[in-house]
Protein backbone atom coordinates (compact mmCIF):
# COMPACT_ATOMS: atom_id res chain seq x y z
CA UNK A 1 0.00 0.00 0.00
CA UNK A 2 2.87 2.13 -0.25
CA UNK A 3 3.99 4.46 2.65
CA UNK A 4 1.90 5.97 5.46
CA UNK A 5 0.72 9.67 4.53
CA UNK A 6 2.38 10.76 7.88
CA UNK A 7 5.68 9.46 6.89
CA UNK A 8 8.32 12.42 6.64
CA UNK A 9 6.35 14.99 7.70
CA UNK A 10 6.78 16.86 10.65
CA UNK A 11 4.40 17.48 13.75
CA UNK A 12 3.62 21.28 12.59
CA UNK A 13 3.18 19.93 8.94
CA UNK A 14 0.60 17.19 10.39
CA UNK A 15 -1.38 19.72 12.53
CA UNK A 16 -1.65 21.93 9.50
CA UNK A 17 -3.07 19.52 7.20
CA UNK A 18 -5.28 17.59 9.65
CA UNK A 19 -6.74 20.53 11.85
CA UNK A 20 -8.69 22.52 9.74
CA UNK A 21 -10.89 25.41 10.85
CA UNK A 22 -12.93 27.95 9.31
CA UNK A 23 -14.60 31.48 9.73
CA UNK A 24 -18.02 30.49 10.82
CA UNK A 25 -20.32 32.25 8.21
CA UNK A 26 -24.46 32.27 7.88
CA UNK A 27 -25.60 29.02 6.60
CA UNK A 28 -28.80 26.56 6.16
CA UNK A 29 -27.79 23.55 8.32
CA UNK A 30 -25.70 23.06 11.51
CA UNK A 31 -24.65 19.20 10.77
CA UNK A 32 -22.82 17.44 13.63
CA UNK A 33 -21.14 14.13 13.31
CA UNK A 34 -21.76 11.94 16.55
CA UNK A 35 -19.35 10.90 19.43
CA UNK A 36 -18.87 10.11 22.83
CA UNK A 37 -17.90 13.90 23.70
CA UNK A 38 -20.30 16.48 24.65
CA UNK A 39 -17.92 19.47 23.15
CA UNK A 40 -19.68 18.55 19.74
CA UNK A 41 -23.01 19.34 21.01
CA UNK A 42 -21.56 22.72 22.75
CA UNK A 43 -20.19 23.87 19.57
CA UNK A 44 -23.44 23.00 17.63
CA UNK A 45 -25.05 25.28 20.16
CA UNK A 46 -23.01 27.98 20.10
CA UNK A 47 -23.19 28.10 16.62
CA UNK A 48 -27.43 27.82 16.69
CA UNK A 49 -27.58 30.49 19.54
CA UNK A 50 -25.04 33.16 17.40
CA UNK A 51 -28.18 32.78 14.75
CA UNK A 52 -25.71 31.47 12.25
CA UNK A 53 -28.01 28.52 10.82
CA UNK A 54 -32.07 27.72 11.98
CA UNK A 55 -31.25 23.98 12.07
CA UNK A 56 -29.69 20.89 13.26
CA UNK A 57 -29.21 17.28 12.20
CA UNK A 58 -27.08 15.36 14.47
CA UNK A 59 -26.04 11.84 13.18
CA UNK A 60 -24.40 9.01 15.38
CA UNK A 61 -26.05 5.53 16.07
CA UNK A 62 -24.65 3.48 18.97
CA UNK A 63 -21.54 2.15 17.38
CA UNK A 64 -19.76 1.20 21.11
CA UNK A 65 -22.88 -0.78 21.42
CA UNK A 66 -23.87 0.03 24.56
CA UNK A 67 -27.48 0.89 24.19
CA UNK A 68 -27.20 5.17 23.72
CA UNK A 69 -27.70 6.62 20.78
CA UNK A 70 -24.79 9.69 20.10
CA UNK A 71 -27.09 11.82 18.43
CA UNK A 72 -30.10 11.61 20.99
CA UNK A 73 -27.44 12.06 23.85
CA UNK A 74 -25.63 14.83 21.69
CA UNK A 75 -29.85 16.54 20.87
CA UNK A 76 -30.43 16.11 24.96
CA UNK A 77 -27.40 18.46 25.85
CA UNK A 78 -28.24 20.83 22.75
CA UNK A 79 -32.00 21.06 24.39
CA UNK A 80 -30.20 21.68 28.41
CA UNK A 81 -28.11 24.45 26.68
CA UNK A 82 -31.48 26.53 25.11
CA UNK A 83 -31.45 25.11 22.07
CA UNK A 84 -35.05 24.16 20.93
CA UNK A 85 -35.72 20.72 20.53
CA UNK A 86 -37.93 20.91 17.38
CA UNK A 87 -34.76 22.66 15.94
CA UNK A 88 -32.81 20.01 16.19
CA UNK A 89 -33.16 16.36 13.99
CA UNK A 90 -31.41 13.20 14.74
CA UNK A 91 -30.50 9.59 13.22
CA UNK A 92 -29.53 6.83 14.81
CA UNK A 93 -28.96 4.34 12.47
CA UNK A 94 -25.14 5.46 11.31
CA UNK A 95 -22.47 3.40 13.09
CA UNK A 96 -19.35 5.06 10.84
CA UNK A 97 -18.60 7.74 9.13
CA UNK A 98 -19.30 6.56 5.39
CA UNK A 99 -23.21 5.94 7.14
CA UNK A 100 -23.12 9.48 8.76
CA UNK A 101 -22.80 10.95 5.67
CA UNK A 102 -24.89 8.78 3.50
CA UNK A 103 -27.78 9.34 6.00
CA UNK A 104 -27.02 12.82 6.57
CA UNK A 105 -26.65 13.55 2.78
CA UNK A 106 -30.16 11.19 2.02
CA UNK A 107 -31.83 13.02 4.95
CA UNK A 108 -31.22 16.23 3.34
CA UNK A 109 -32.47 15.94 0.45
CA UNK A 110 -35.82 14.67 1.73
CA UNK A 111 -36.22 17.22 4.37
CA UNK A 112 -34.40 20.65 2.85
CA UNK A 113 -33.76 19.91 -0.50
CA UNK A 114 -30.39 20.73 -2.03
CA UNK A 115 -31.86 23.44 -3.34
CA UNK A 116 -32.42 24.93 -0.41
CA UNK A 117 -28.66 24.59 0.72
CA UNK A 118 -25.82 27.35 0.55
CA UNK A 119 -23.73 26.29 3.15
CA UNK A 120 -23.41 23.93 5.80
CA UNK A 121 -21.41 24.13 9.16
CA UNK A 122 -19.93 21.10 9.80
CA UNK A 123 -19.29 20.13 13.72
CA UNK A 124 -17.12 17.02 14.45
CA UNK A 125 -13.77 17.01 16.71
CA UNK A 126 -10.96 19.07 15.78
CA UNK A 127 -8.96 15.64 14.38
CA UNK A 128 -11.65 14.36 12.54
CA UNK A 129 -12.75 17.06 10.09
CA UNK A 130 -9.94 17.02 7.74
CA UNK A 131 -11.93 13.22 6.51
CA UNK A 132 -15.33 14.74 6.98
CA UNK A 133 -14.96 17.76 5.15
CA UNK A 134 -14.18 16.48 1.29
CA UNK A 135 -16.12 13.22 1.86
CA UNK A 136 -19.55 15.62 2.56
CA UNK A 137 -18.76 17.75 -0.48
CA UNK A 138 -18.37 14.84 -2.81
CA UNK A 139 -21.80 13.23 -1.90
CA UNK A 140 -22.96 17.33 -2.00
CA UNK A 141 -23.84 19.58 -4.78
CA UNK A 142 -21.02 21.24 -5.98
CA UNK A 143 -22.21 24.57 -5.14
CA UNK A 144 -22.70 23.43 -1.30
CA UNK A 145 -20.48 25.38 0.87
CA UNK A 146 -19.08 23.49 3.66
CA UNK A 147 -18.27 25.53 6.59
CA UNK A 148 -15.86 23.57 9.27
CA UNK A 149 -16.48 24.40 12.61
CA UNK A 150 -14.85 21.49 15.23
CA UNK A 151 -15.90 21.72 18.71
CA UNK A 152 -13.43 23.11 21.09
CA UNK A 153 -11.55 20.46 22.80
CA UNK A 154 -8.80 21.37 24.41
CA UNK A 155 -6.98 17.96 24.82
CA UNK A 156 -6.57 16.51 21.41
CA UNK A 157 -6.06 19.77 19.72
CA UNK A 158 -3.68 21.48 16.81
CA UNK A 159 -1.48 22.60 19.27
CA UNK A 160 -0.66 19.45 21.61
CA UNK A 161 -2.06 15.97 20.13
CA UNK A 162 1.82 15.23 20.53
CA UNK A 163 1.65 15.39 24.20
CA UNK A 164 -0.28 12.22 25.43
CA UNK A 165 -0.38 8.72 23.56
CA UNK A 166 -4.14 9.18 22.89
CA UNK A 167 -3.59 12.16 20.99
CA UNK A 168 -0.60 10.46 19.08
CA UNK A 169 -3.16 7.33 18.50
CA UNK A 170 -6.23 9.59 17.20
CA UNK A 171 -4.00 11.79 14.73
CA UNK A 172 -2.07 8.58 13.32
CA UNK A 173 -5.21 6.66 13.06
CA UNK A 174 -6.80 9.61 11.48
CA UNK A 175 -3.80 9.91 9.23
CA UNK A 176 -4.55 6.27 7.98
CA UNK A 177 -8.18 6.70 7.98
CA UNK A 178 -7.78 10.10 5.45
CA UNK A 179 -5.34 7.91 3.13
CA UNK A 180 -7.98 4.91 2.80
CA UNK A 181 -10.79 7.56 2.43
CA UNK A 182 -8.80 8.93 -0.72
CA UNK A 183 -7.20 5.89 -2.23
CA UNK A 184 -10.99 4.30 -2.27
CA UNK A 185 -12.59 8.33 -4.07
CA UNK A 186 -14.35 8.07 -0.94
CA UNK A 187 -13.94 11.83 -1.79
Amino acid sequence: MGPRLYEGMSLREISEYLFCEDEPTTGDLILVFGGKRLERAERAAELYHAGLAPRVFITGGDKRGIGVCEAERLRDRMVELGVPADAIEVECESVNTRENVRFSVDWIAENIGWSNIRNILLVTSPHNIRRVKPTVAHHSPREVLITCCPDRRTDVAKDNWWHTPEGQNLVYRELEKVRTYAIHGEF
